[in-house]
């Protein structure tokens, strides 16, 4: 009989040896167990069980020592009460030595963290031994010194905290502050770029006018009469006679020559006739709309606020877009004949709009709204003294200061040049929401007052309520009282 090599296993061996082990042996037989069988792997049922049972026997190790021996005999009831007792101190003691742990380490961690703070903060190194060598140069240098900076503005302001505390500035003003400080910093060692103030001759030279090109036939106007009142400063008045044009375009309507807002708190009376060139106005929109210097007589005596066709800012979406007016607009003016815009302040957007009507609103803006000689005059010796004597004409200059003025930019007859000065230019915006907001009064009598309180009433309904309860000094008298 040949010997079997204790490395083999026979198909039918391991199947006994399987049922066995899942059903029993039979008769009482013990399970096969084969010589061959391998380890316990990470994947087996055995490897398991070990781990299983060396943490219940280290879980239980823990319990035994809290509960005791539970083979003693506990039929003594003094023996019991005193185990108990010794089972409920030990209990405790070791809720208590687990919370005292946690707390210790939640300890720990929120100390390193405010630690770490503390070193940011200071501009402290957490090594401060090491030392630039021959063989290990400092890396930085520059960081030395912010570093004794940083040290001696902490040293200073923790002396300082001992007296009055410092103000801190939150929102956007300590924002820009802070912003004013770093630029500031950063610009002590440095010098003033050759650049800073020099005129970008090259970028402006670059644009080419591109709105005179036309591709329409002009607008007849029979859908009826638009009339516009325009508000705010000569920028904004300005806009909104460029929009009204594209707006009389697209409902083929006939444009009565714009009118401005009379505001008491610029107290300017100044009309359209009286800052652009009218005739020009009219004549060079000609082949785009129909322009009419005033309403037809049958139509004067119209009260176009009784029968709904006065339109405000209120009645229109800022930056409404085409379809506004073609849905809501027009079937007005059909009806009405007229219609008058009040305000009109970026009432008509810029983005979708088609390609044709946005050119015609440059056109409007840089060729056909011309200023009065008077205004070209003198915004063409501004542009003559803003330029060096190597002066250059830009391609804008003609249609904002005239042919005839533009000329004189490049005359040399008209005066020595000396080199041009530094300068820079300040919009004041000396505007009807910031002179609300600045709770200021310039002088205007009782018309200017209802007027700043009724716009606030609506925008600034906090400031409205303080000027009921407050008393502030007019601007008149603050600045007689900062220059005493």
């Amino acid at each position: 009989m040949a010997t079997e090599r204790p490395d083999e296993e026979k198909p039918e061996t391991r199947d006994v040896r399987v049922q066995d082990l899942i059903h029993g042996g039979g008769g009482g037989a013990s399970p096969v167990q084969s010589p061959t069988r391998l380890g316990p792997t990470r994947f087996s049922e055995v490897a398991g069980d070990k781990i299983r049972n060396t943490g219940s026997d280290f879980i239980g190790s823990i319990l035994s020592w809290i509960n005791g021996d539970p083979n003693r005999s506990l039929k003594n009831p003094v023996k019991r009460a005193k185990r108990k007792r010794i089972r409920t101190a030990k209990t405790a003691a070791c809720v208590i030595a687990l919370v005292g742990f946690f707390i210790f380490v939640n300890w720990f961690m929120l100390s390193q963290l405010h630690e770490g703070r503390a070193w940011l903060r200071r501009g402290f190194s957490k090594k401060p031994n090491l030392k630039p060598t021959k063989l290990n140069p400092d890396p930085n240098p520059s960081m030395k010194r912010v570093s004794v900076k940083v040290s001696a503005n902490v040293q200073h302001g923790e002396k300082k905290k001992m007296g009055k505390p410092k103000k801190s500035y939150n929102g956007t003003y300590g924002r820009l502050l802070a912003y004013a400080a770093h630029a500031l910093a950063e610009g002590q060692n440095k010098l003033e770029p050759k650049e800073l103030w020099r005129e970008p001759k090259d970028q402006a030279l670059a644009w080419k006018p591109c709105a005179d090109q036309r591709s329409w036939k002009p607008s007849d106007g029979k859908n009826g009469y638009i009339m516009v009142t325009a508000n705010g400063g000569i920028n904004q008045q300005r806009v909104a006679v460029c929009n009204i044009v594209v707006v009389a375009r697209m409902l083929n309507a006939t444009l009565v020559v714009p009118k401005f807002m009379f505001s008491d708190v610029w107290t300017d009376a100044s009309q359209f006739g009286d800052i652009y060139q009218v005739e020009h106005f009219i004549k060079y929109l000609s082949p785009d709309i129909r322009i009419v210097k005033k309403l037809p007589k049958e139509l004067q005596s119209l009260d176009l606020e009784a029968i709904g066709s006065v339109v405000t800012d209120i009645d229109v979406m800022k930056e409404a877009k085409p379809g506004f007016y073609m849905k809501h607009i027009l079937p007005l003016l059909l009806k009405n004949r007229v219609v008058h815009f009040f305000g009109f302040g970026n009432r008509l957007a810029f983005d979708p709009i088609p390609f044709e009507l946005q050119r015609l609103r440059c056109r409007c803006n840089f060729h056909a709204l011309n200023f009065v000689p008077k205004i070209q005059e003198t915004g063409a010796i501004l542009v003559r003294r803003l330029r060096d004597s190597g002066s250059h004409l830009a391609p804008v200059d003609p249609y904002l200061v005239g042919p005839k003025f533009a000329s004189f930019i490049l005359d040399k007859k008209a005066g020595p040049l000396h080199k041009a000065s530094k300068y820079l230019a300040v919009h004041l915006r000396f505007e009807i929401d910031m002179v609300a907001h600045s709770l200021c009064y310039f002088g205007g009598g009782d018309a200017e007052k209802a007027e700043l309180d009724a716009y606030r009433e609506k925008h600034f309904p906090t400031l409205a309520n303080l000027t009921k309860t407050q008393k502030f000094v007019s601007f008149l008298s603050l600045i007689f009282l900062t220059l005493s």
